[in-house]
């Protein structure tokens, strides 16, 4: 694996590091070279590796990339994990008995189920409430636990969340036999704080702790490793850039790198300098929204690329962007599956996105599916159709783990021998009966019709569900073909493409939060609805809350590549962000 002298110095550093790099340093590609020196300390031994990062998406490229470079049988090893499953995995789970509510087992609660709307709408009718919108929703699925036990959030920080609403919707999903992924935490540093000998068997357990993303851990998960790293078995070797922490809202703030490096005498003087990802014009224009010492430099393959950042505006976001940006791409070559379109929050992008759709250009991203992909059926299919479409052995992992969610859907049971090889061949049987009725159903709905039958016969005959669980496959695909009948899509012309693109997105303009866009790249961005009231949010009334949504609007425009675009519109009522204005003599 080729390295840089910078990157070659801090995977051979032996010791605790805390490394700033700067946006497309390769840090994964020193995470990984990291494991890969590491796994020769803990190979044919009792301990293991940990790496720990932000997403399920970063997770499964590490892995993906991990595959290639590690040897047979080093997956028992390692684990590379979000927080909240090493978590769940190495404290929670196996020690939950001895927690009050989790003596017979638990569920997780996630945040997309109909589950959790639910107990957030039994939890506000206790209280007299019945009109719970998205973002009553969203204020719970942002509910965390401090490391004193109080509830925090920005709910609770603006007054529409109270600690004894908080409270009572927790102990209603304890009563229920849920978890949600804030009590995870909160329950997993419980145990390490009060029970020593957990504290020392997960120490014991874990040579090497390798954090990805450090700048958004938050104050309660630096408490759990400042534990494991106090007993001095563990080391630790975290990447992060204090110019993109941008999750305050959950609790991560930039300090806390700082106080955790020297509270395990961490080296902080490894800094990753080169940018593989962007040309120089947008090399150049993100050092005006933050300099940086040393500064960042282009070094990337697309280096030479001499497109200017540019801002538009118009009377909206979607005149802007088929005006403009959709002609650029077309003009420079560049794949609609390669741009992206991102908003600091969700809402502009949900009438942004059926206006895209309706326009006729293929979109993943709010708006996207025609359907609710709660359907049971509908994860797994997209899986497999995205399979049919482009064979990608990578992504057999992918439908490993959507047929697990899904059978633990169906049934309420966790079937861990989906991840064995008899659950491999399973994996493939399904695959297989997919490819046969690929060849006789060429539309999507009388495929989806058939491969709910097909499915079902392979996972009865797996015993992976029962006969009379049949039915739910095919109750799914009616849900989903009512739901695309409301949302006056043409169900004849229905191609199977046109659902496996969700599991396959090459092909589809991304549209997303820059929140959700933090660790991907693209070869075009626009950026919308750059507006004051936005970025900065209205609400922002500290210097450090100003600086976080400065550090969001980095984070954005270090996304690019190529092409970056700015866009504002006539519904901003404040004018343009003050982010703007600080660097609009740089645009000509």
């Amino acid at each position: 694996m080729n390295l840089t002298t910078e990157q070659k110095t801090a995977v051979r550093c032996d010791g605790n590091v805390l490394i700033t790099a700067c946006p497309g340093s390769g840090k994964t590609r020193v995470i990984i070279s990291k494991l890969v020196r590491a796994m020769d300390e803990v190979r044919d031994t009792p301990r293991m590796l940990a790496c720990i990062t932000y997403t399920n998406t970063a997770v499964h490229e590490i892995e993906a990339r991990l595959r290639h470079h590690a040897q047979p049988g080093d997956e028992n090893f390692y684990d590379v994990c979000t927080i909240h499953s090493f978590c769940l995995n190495h404290i929670f789970r196996p020690f939950c008995h001895l927690i009050d509510g989790y003596k017979q087992g638990f569920k997780v609660l996630t945040p997309d189920s109909e589950e959790f709307a639910h107990y957030v709408a039994s939890t506000w009718e206790r209280y007299g409430r019945y009109d719970v919108t998205f973002r009553d929703i969203d204020e719970f699925v942002n509910l965390r636990i401090n490391p004193e036990g109080e509830p925090v959030g920005y709910g609770i920080e603006r007054g529409t969340l109270t600690p004894e609403v908080a409270n009572t919707f927790w102990e209603t999903i304890r009563r229920a036999g849920y978890i949600d992924f804030s009590s995870i935490i909160y329950y997993s540093l419980l145990l390490l704080r009060d029970r020593l000998e957990i504290l020392d068997y997960v120490a014991s357990r874990f040579a090497w702790i390798l954090v990805d993303e450090f700048q958004d851990t938050s104050d309660l998960q630096v408490e759990i490793l400042s534990l494991i790293g106090d007993r001095r078995r563990t080391r630790f070797f975290l990447v992060g850039d204090p110019l993109q922490s941008i999750f305050g809202f959950a609790g991560a703030r930039p300090d806390l790198a700082d106080d955790f490096a020297g509270r395990i005498g961490a080296r902080t003087d490894l800094p990753l300098s080169g940018n593989f990802r962007s040309s120089q014009p947008i090399v150049d224009h993100a050092e005006l929204i933050f300099v940086r010492t040393p500064p960042m430099e282009a070094l990337g393959p697309v280096r030479a690329y001499t497109e200017l950042p540019q801002w538009q505006h118009g009377g909206s976001a979607f005149e802007v962007l088929t005006d403009y940006f959709l002609p650029a791409l077309d003009g420079l070559g560049i794949p609609y599956g390669n741009a992206a379109v991102l908003a600091s929050t969700w809402f502009p992008l949900f009438p942004l996105g059926r206006q895209l759709r309706k326009y006729g250009i293929s979109i993943v991203g709010p708006g996207a599916r025609p359907y609710k992909r709660r359907s049971q059926f509908a994860p797994l299919a997209e899986q497999v159709c995205g399979y049919l479409m482009e064979s990608n052995p990578d992504t057999i992992v992918g439908i490993e783990r959507t047929l697990f969610n899904t059978l633990l859907d169906m049934t309420g049971r966790a079937n861990f021998d989906v991840f064995s090889y008899r659950g491999r061949v399973v994996v493939f049987r399904l695959l297989e009966k997919g490819k046969e009725l690929y060849e006789v159903h060429m539309g999507a709905i009388s495929w989806l019709e058939a491969a709910a039958n097909a499915f079902s016969d392979v996972l009865i005959d797996a015993e992976y569900i029962t006969e009379g669980e049949r039915h739910l496959f095919a109750a799914s695909v009616g849900e989903m073909k009512s739901d695309m009948q409301r949302n006056n899509v043409d169900l004849a012309n229905l191609a199977i493409a046109d659902v496996g693109i969700y599991a396959s997105p090459d092909a589809a303009l991304k549209l997303s939060t820059l929140h959700y866009a933090k660790g991907r790249e693209y070869d075009a961005v626009a950026m919308i609805d750059m507006h004051e009231g936005k970025i900065p949010h209205c609400y922002s009334r500290t210097e450090e809350e100003v600086l976080e949504f400065k550090r969001l609007f980095y984070v954005g425009a270090t996304r690019a590549k190529r092409f970056l675009l700015y866009v504002t519109d006539d519904s901003g009522r404040n004018g343009p962000s003050r982010f703007l204005r600080e660097i609009q003599d740089s645009f000509r």
